[in-house]
């Protein structure tokens, strides 16, 4: 597939596609614009079989400084219930892609740039990135999921804390909060985090897509509903042919050579 966008890069190598924020000179702040081909390029990621994983990254000296307040002053975008939903979309068309989205996170993350960040499934960060939410420094109220995605990961109270606050954390207090997973000099975050992709590219992608999405929702089912998900999911992976060649790979004590089939 060709991915051609206005504010975004694309590339596919590999199996891994690269998609790049944009807006340097913006800091990679989020239009509408942004928005709606973040959005899209996702969507279409999600059907792309030549993709089996996405390295999510900025350009320039920062990830993404939040939603772009002139769209905001000139009017072009109104902060009401269908605004809202829409910024949702985007962030679950990126959370709901049945493949591995890893963020790596070049600078600053702030506002909705966090949320973009926290629906990726890992998070390999420069050591000079920086995290914010930074929203009630203009009286906002958190969007783009971050109440939700954030707790998640640092639990309630420091959720709390962080929102309050409205601090800006370095690249080590994400790294012991767990925002981060790992750390890495800035000039080799981008290769670290594509060999990574490609690992996963090269891996059993169903059990990945089941794996993402059993973690992702298995947060509101009780243990017993969520025991029935994971039997129907076992009953799934098993009919494949990836697992076969996996239990096979095994025996013969070689290398697995995985089809995601």
């Amino acid at each position: 597939m060709t991915y051609a966008y206005e504010t975004l890069q694309v590339s596919v190598e590999q199996r891994v596609a690269l998609v790049t924020l944009n807006r340097p000179e913006k800091l990679n702040a989020l239009s509408l614009k942004m928005l709606a081909e973040l959005r899209s390029v996702f969507e279409e990621l999600r059907i792309d079989r030549e993709v089996g994983a996405v390295v999510l990254t900025g350009a320039g000296r920062a990830f993404c400084a939040g939603g772009d307040l002139n769209d905001m002053l000139e009017g072009k975008l109104q902060l009401d219930y269908t605004a809202g939903r829409t910024l949702g979309k985007t962030i679950m068309a990126i959370q709901g892609l049945e493949k591995p989205v890893i963020c790596a996170l070049n600078g600053i993350a702030a506002g909705g740039g966090a949320g973009v960040a926290l629906a990726c499934d890992v998070i390999y960060a420069s050591d000079k990135a920086r995290f914010s939410e930074i929203y009630t420094n203009i009286g906002m109220l958190p969007d783009c999921g971050n109440l939700w995605l954030l707790t998640r990961v640092v639990g309630p109270y420091k959720a709390k804390e962080l929102c309050f606050t409205a601090e800006i954390i370095d690249a080590a207090e994400m790294y012991r909060l767990g925002i981060a997973q790992r750390l890495f000099p800035p000039e080799e975050l981008l290769p670290a985090s594509m060999e990574f992709a490609r690992k996963l590219a090269e891996g059993p992608t169903k059990a990945h897509a089941m794996i993402k999405t059993f973690i992702d929702r298995g947060w509101g089912l009780s243990l017993e509903q969520f025991y029935d998900l994971e039997a129907l999911g076992l009953e799934i992976i098993m009919q494949s042919e990836d697992f076969k060649e996996g239990v096979a790979a095994f025996v013969e004590k070689r290398k697995p050579v995985f089809r995601g089939q």
